[in-house]
């Protein structure tokens, strides 16, 4: 016996016509414009996401999803540069203002992307990159020249072998994988996971998050860390040629590498480690207030 309500309609019926709200909701975009092998592709998304994808074509292909209450897409090509923009009303209801958008780019394209809330990835881009957000994540792969990640909240991912790397957060997780040549971070509360080889610079400043690095250094290369509060863990080979200098003032400092630190007056906590591995061709150089500090052997 069939005990559902005449009036209530079959499953099927609901599923359909939820689907086809969904679907009435959006507006699915396709534009293809030519583009400079070298030249600059400029993204602005207030929310949705945002997916960038090196090809080997002298043009720019966007296909997506646009909300309902988006009010256009414009794709705007000349001189070989592109810029593509998620256009919404003045006043909007911020119900259905998300652009998802697949865009994909000469491979040897320059990189400008702007969002609030929509997250960006990209992968297969060879130039330089640059990307501001509020609080959409940001996840960066392959080998573009250059990378500038800057965000609030949201988290930070960079597996590339970029030249030049800088990433500012306040407290997203930032995340960096096979780094080389340069590279800064700057972040409050965010976590911070570094590793990468042959690097000639390195900057990372933190005031509570924790920093953890697992790197190399290249022939006189420089690093600097330093933390207020989160803890600070460098793991390094133990045949770098360096000058070591770290200090702290109220937190601990563990040595694998040399000789234990010790108290600077025994009227203060404060705490300094210096000493010399190898030749000492280049400088580590650790400061922290109340951040426990570890070396480690890599």
């Amino acid at each position: 016996m069939n005990t559902q309500p005449r009036w209530l309609p079959p499953l099927a019926f609901l599923l359909a016509a939820g689907l086809a709200s969904t679907a009435a909701a959006q507006t699915e975009v396709e534009r293809t414009v030519p583009a400079s092998p070298n030249g600059t592709v400029k993204i602005e998304n207030i929310s949705g996401s945002v997916v960038v994808t090196g090809w080997d074509r002298d043009e720019v292909e966007v296909t997506g999803t646009l909300g309902r209450e988006v009010e256009e897409l414009e794709v705007d090509s000349g001189g070989g540069d592109v810029e593509i923009r998620v256009e919404l009303p003045n006043r909007s209801r911020g119900g259905h203002t998300s652009a998802h958008l697949e865009v994909r780019v000469p491979r040897g394209s320059d990189l400008e992307i702007e969002t609030v809330s929509a997250e960006i990835t990209t992968e297969g881009v060879d130039g330089e990159l640059s990307t501001e957000s509020v609080s959409g994540s940001v996840s960066v792969d392959g080998r573009p020249r250059s990378v500038d990640v800057e965000t609030v909240s949201g988290n930070v991912e960079i597996e590339a072998e970029a030249a030049e790397i800088s990433v500012e957060s306040v407290s997203g997780r930032v995340e960096v994988r096979g780094a080389a040549g340069r590279l800064d971070v700057e972040s409050v509360s965010g976590r911070v996971e570094v590793t990468g080889d042959d690097l000639d610079q390195i900057d990372i400043e933190s005031v509570s998050g924790s920093v953890n690095v697992d790197v190399s250094l290249a022939i006189g290369g420089d690093l600097d860390l330093s933390s207020h509060s989160g803890t600070v863990e460098l793991s390094i080979p133990a045949s770098t040629s360096a000058r070591f200098e770290v200090t702290t003032f109220s937190g601990r400092i563990e040595n694998e590498l040399g000789p234990p630190a010790r108290k600077v007056s025994r009227y203060t906590p404060q705490k300094e480690l210096e000493f010399t591995l190898g030749g000492g061709d280049g400088r580590i150089n650790i400061e922290s207030f109340s951040a426990n500090v570890k070396l480690r052997a890599r």
